[in-house]
């Protein structure tokens, strides 16, 4: 039996040589709490320390509600054009 877990929409920040990061995510409910310290996975470099919620939504959400991104962004394209090939001139 899976578990249950319900996502709340979150802004974190992260301190680097210079400035900050900020990013907006949804996380599962139990980690999001203003001023919690979290570790976020990104696709690129794996795991990374350090980020500070900053702000907690009031919408939960189940898992299978989540928006999914990569769909919206491939719906964008086609509905756009973005995804056909570039001419050269």
């Amino acid at each position: 039996m899976s578990r249950n877990v319900k996502y709340v929409q979150c802004a974190m920040r992260r301190r680097i040589t210079g400035g900050s990061v900020q990013t907006t995510s949804y996380i599962p409910q139990e980690f999001a709490k203003v001023g919690r310290v979290l570790r976020l996975r990104d696709d690129k470099v794996g795991w990374v320390d350090g980020w500070v919620v900053e702000c907690v939504g009031d919408l939960i959400v189940e898992d299978d509600q989540l928006p999914d991104s990569h769909k919206a962004i491939k719906n964008h394209r086609k509905s756009t054009g973005d995804s056909s090939p570039r001419l050269h001139a």
